[in-house]
């Protein structure tokens, strides 16, 4: 192996934190003092051929005041006509995610169901309700929006307890529970009981 070849591979190894497995140790010099908790993962001869080829340290300028408070704007002007805004930083919290049920009054979500999961042509069908013979179109439509939110919830739960069980399985598995106990309908006729 050529000593450009070496270098790198030694560079590599270092890069990755595989040298100290490596590494042989060497043996301290007359002039290096020796120390138990510092000893070399490279040789000598190896760390100054590392340290010849890395770039100097070349310290920022500091910046002057008026530097500062030039507006970029006026010494940057672009060629394009592309405006550039000052720069902000903003320290407002995030705003609340809104779900569907919460935007929407109880006469809106109905009719969102409505629009949602009854075509037209049901909507025609059961524009007249005979309470003695089942439920209205408003009510049907509205138990199976609030089933797909039943379903679309126990999604989302399921893909938290899976990346919770990556860290704490002990977690996924109490999440896991939670959501059976909370969504499950083993029994319809117990369900109902139940609520």
């Amino acid at each position: 192996m050529t000593a450009s070849r070496s270098l790198r591979f030694a560079a590599v190894l270092m890069a990755l934190g595989l040298v100290p497995l490596f590494a042989q140790e060497t043996k301290p010099e007359a002039d290096e003092p020796t120390s138990p908790r510092h000893t070399r993962a490279v040789s000598l001869d190896v760390a100054a051929a590392l340290a010849a080829s890395m770039p100097k340290y070349d310290p920022p300028k500091p910046v002057s005041k008026e530097e500062e408070d030039t507006d970029m704007r006026d010494v940057d002007k672009p060629r394009n006509q592309i405006i550039r805004l000052p720069e902000y930083v903003v320290r407002e919290a995030k705003p609340p995610v809104f779900r569907e049920r919460d935007s929407h009054t109880a006469k809106g979500l109905r009719e969102l169901a409505r629009l949602r999961y009854l075509s037209e042509f049901g909507q025609a069908l059961n524009r007249f309700n005979i309470p003695l013979f089942g439920m209205g179109a408003d009510a049907y439509a509205l138990m199976r929006y609030e089933e797909d939110e039943r379903l679309q919830n126990m999604v989302d739960l399921k893909e938290s307890a899976r990346d919770t069980s990556l860290v704490n399985p002990e977690n996924a598995k109490a999440l896991r529970e939670a959501t059976r106990d909370t969504y499950a309908r083993e029994n319809p006729i117990t369900y109902r009981k139940q609520n």
